[in-house]
């Protein structure tokens, strides 16, 4: 019988199967390593997430966590490295579960040799406070997306890509002119220099100076090690193209209503 479930990641899709599973009655161990909602912190605006108004993405985080507490479901800040069997590893202990739910999401594709410095990050929540200019490099969802946040914060924001193939969709296109993000198109970063207070940006076509780099080139699964037959995996960690936190959601739902079947 199934009574206690390990959930590892508190982003929407782990806060959707944690409730869930409360209101079955199945009690609930939520892991996060970082904060509430996972990369939901760093979106601009989220205007897809029916039947709520669009919205930041911090704001959906606070109601995420207004979500948990709401339910008497506390969070544990702890990283999960292994699933063996009914044990979930943690850096810091190990736990006794019926069943995991792994809701990870994803981790950065890097640039190790453009990481000279902390000020080199691939969040926009990373990015340190008090700066003034900020590179994003990449052109997708999530590099328009950070651009534009940076420019509403009050920051110069250069966005750079590799060619003039541009993968964001069409609104946050329109959104990064509007706002006057400055678009270098087919200008890959050839090399990264730290100074004491900024970050020199050579590319085939001059040298910029900013105070800090945004990369954002694509993401990639990130699993825990896992040697077990009970658990699902859902939201992001997936695998799946379309990444999306109402999908996310709608998974970690399902996830919990497959788990409570079972008992």
């Amino acid at each position: 019988m199934i009574k206690l479930v390990g959930v590892v990641g508190a982003g929407p899709a782990g806060v959707a199967a944690s409730v869930m599973l409360k209101r079955y009655g199945i009690e609930v161990l939520l892991f996060e390593r970082r904060t509430i909602g996972g990369l939901l912190n760093n979106a601009w605006r989220v205007d897809n997430f029916p039947p709520l108004d669009p919205a930041s993405g911090e704001d959906l985080c606070k109601m995420l966590k207004a979500h948990l507490e709401r339910n008497k479901i506390g969070v544990m800040s702890e990283e999960v490295t292994d699933i063996l069997g009914r044990t979930i590893v943690t850096r810091k202990a190990h736990y006794s579960v019926d069943h995991a739910v792994i809701a990870t999401g994803t981790m950065p594709k890097r640039l190790a040799s453009l990481e000279v410095d902390s000020r080199v990050v691939y969040e926009y929540r990373d990015i340190p406070n008090g700066t003034r200019t900020a590179a994003v490099y990449g052109a997708g969802d999530m590099a328009y997306d950070g651009a534009i946040r940076s420019k509403l914060a009050g920051m110069k924001a250069l966005l750079f890509a590799r060619s003039d193939k541009v993968r964001a969709i069409e609104a946050l296109r329109t959104t990064a002119a509007k706002v006057g993000v400055e678009l270098h198109m087919k200008e890959p970063i050839l090399k990264v220099e730290a100074g004491m207070t900024c970050l020199s940006i050579t590319t085939p076509l001059g040298v910029y100076s900013v105070e800090a780099l945004l990369i954002c080139i694509g993401r990639e699964v990130s699993l825990p090690v896992i040697s077990s037959d009970r658990f699902e995996i859902v939201g992001d960690a997936r695998g799946d193209i379309f990444r999306q936190a109402s999908i996310a959601v709608g998974e970690g739902i399902r996830s919990a209503m497959r788990i409570a079947s079972q008992r």
